[in-house]
């Protein structure tokens, strides 16, 4: 009867059990496609933001779990809290109000304008950009005089990857960018022969971040995060992910 009653004992307390036992928490990253950086198809995401979340996630003992959205929208979600971090942003204070950056930052890049193989001299400094049609992605920031300027036609899409099309086609006189991406982009396309960076150098480092929405709670682990980051700098993370261009254009 003892040994009846003990049985029944552990049976109850089992599910107890299972439900007690940790497990990883998911943090929800908001992605759109960026190679090198991001590359997003309906089933995967790779590319270099893929290796650093890898990384983050093992050192600090969480399950990554990616929504795809565009990121004018991703920025959105991040505002209202939908989404709890996303890498890759460029710092800016309208952002800090809704998102919390983390740091140091883990890549660097500069701003560049692009256009038609031998009009680099058409763009030779900032006022060449007046009256012009730019072409750029909505709700990126690239460097100060450029946001704010509005002499600028600024044509707006969703993603970087159709913004040479657009001006291979005469529906934008340049378009900007940061040269980490632009130029992979251009050298996997084989566009170098028929697109050229213009003169003209803003001057800026880019900076690039991992935000977490101050809207949501992963917040409170922004001392973590910031711990793992320079540890992954330490470690030079932006000179191994280089390394890894070539596996990712394979």
């Amino acid at each position: 009867m003892i040994n009846t009653i003990r049985a029944k004992l552990l049976l109850l307390l089992l599910p107890l059990c299972i439900a007690t036992t940790p497990r990883a928490e998911t943090l929800i990253v908001g992605v759109d496609a960026w190679p090198p950086f991001r590359f997003v198809t309906e089933t995967s995401v790779s590319g270099i933001d893929h290796e650093l979340w890898t990384l983050l996630s093992q050192r600090m003992g969480f399950k990554v779990e990616y929504l795809r959205c565009p990121w004018k929208r991703c920025l959105k979600m991040m505002e209202s809290g939908k989404i709890d971090a996303m890498s890759g942003l460029a710092w800016r204070a309208e952002r800090a109000e809704y998102i919390t950056y983390t740091a140091p930052h883990y890549y660097s890049c500069s701003t560049r304008l692009y256009v038609l193989k031998g009009m680099s001299r058409r763009i030779t400094r900032h006022r060449d950009l007046h009256g012009m049609n730019i072409g750029m992605v909505g709700g990126s920031a690239y460097y100060p005089d450029f946001d704010q300027d509005s002499m600028i036609n600024k044509k707006s899409a969703k993603q970087e990857a159709v913004l040479p099309n657009l001006l291979l086609e005469g529906r934008i006189d340049s378009f900007i960018g940061t040269d980490c991406q632009a130029d992979y982009e251009l050298s996997s396309r084989g566009l170098n022969n028929q697109i050229d960076k213009a003169l003209f150098k803003p001057g800026n480092q880019v900076d690039l971040f991992v935000g977490l929405s101050s809207n949501s709670g992963w917040v409170n682990r922004k001392t973590d995060f910031d711990k793992a980051l320079k540890q992954l700098r330490e470690e030079d993370f932006e000179g191994n992910a280089l390394k890894l261009l070539s596996n990712f254009s394979d």
